[in-house]
């Protein structure tokens, strides 16, 4: 017969063993992720690192006159880019003019409304403006706020008002007619 004791101590020897050699797998596994974090930022900056001599050389590379037609290039890009965020001022100012006397009930809605409109126009000016405004009224005349009250907006007649007479006061004037 085998002693219950070394049994039971040989399993607890081994449940040991496994959970040590789990707690020093994980360990491991830890230490082994954190030295990739480690490399991947080194690596990382070592790059950029790289990168950024590449492009120093590339700028010492180029002349002065290519220099100089970089910098034109991207100035002419700037300019295009203003010209285009004037000229978009500039209908949004001629929209608003056009609509501020039209007694217009949500302007932002008629704003885009009247932009949808002018992408077809080449040659944006008061008059243009001014027609497609005449004409989204035209089309959609509820984005108009109307002066006019017409005789079925809650303008009723008169009622009589009298409050009801308390079930007493009927009897008795049905008392005194007889």
């Amino acid at each position: 017969m085998v002693d219950e004791k070394v049994i039971t101590d040989v399993v607890t020897e081994d449940d040991d063993s496994d959970e040590s050699n789990t707690a020093d797998y994980v360990k491991k596994l830890k230490a082994e992720a954190k030295s990739y974090r480690q490399d991947k930022a080194a690596v990382k900056k070592e790059r950029d690192e790289i990168k950024a001599k590449l492009d120093a050389l590339e700028a010492d590379k180029l002349s002065d006159s290519e220099k100089k037609d970089k910098k034109i290039a991207e100035l002419e890009a700037k300019l295009i880019d203003t010209e285009q965020g004037i000229k978009a001022k500039d209908v949004d100012n001629l929209i608003v003019e056009a609509i501020s006397d039209k007694n217009i009930i949500d302007k932002n809605v008629a704003k885009l409304l009247i932009k949808a409109e002018l992408a077809g126009e080449e040659e944006i000016d008061s008059k243009v403006v001014d027609k497609i405004v005449d004409k989204l009224i035209k089309d959609k005349p509820y984005l108009v706020a109307s002066n006019q009250v017409n005789p079925s907006d809650g303008n009723f007649k008169k009622q009589d008002n009298e409050l009801a007479k308390s079930s007493d006061a009927m009897f008795g004037d049905f008392l005194h007619s007889k």
